[in-house]
């Protein structure tokens, strides 16, 4: 069982910051349509193993991160609709969409 490598990366301090968050059904179906499947972790236990592991390092850094429920069928559709490939750099686009609605809804 191959677990991912995480690096560590350079964030801005005002960056509002968001993790894709996948519930195990998700997380199944993810694997099933990502082009970079071989990126990802083997199972959920070590993707959700190693996300509460990256929002524990940026709280110790003194950085909130949010949890960002993904649905994996509309993650889809947004590639499709935006053109692209549903990779590490789109999940993190999507994220960053999502945030940007929830921004521009509240006002």
């Amino acid at each position: 069982m191959r677990a991912r490598r995480r690096h560590k990366v350079r964030i801005a301090a005002d960056a509002q910051l968001g993790c894709a968050w996948y519930t195990r059904a998700g997380w199944e179906r993810l694997r099933e349509l990502a082009v970079d499947r071989d990126a990802l972790d083997d199972t959920f236990d070590d993707w959700e193993r190693g996300a509460l592991e990256a929002i524990s390092e940026l709280a110790v850094a003194g950085r909130q991160i949010r949890k960002i429920p993904i649905d994996v069928e509309a993650l889809a559709a947004w590639c499709r609709q935006e053109g692209q490939r549903l990779d590490g750099a789109a999940r993190a686009a999507y994220v960053t969409h999502l945030l940007e609605q929830e921004r521009e809804a509240s006002g």
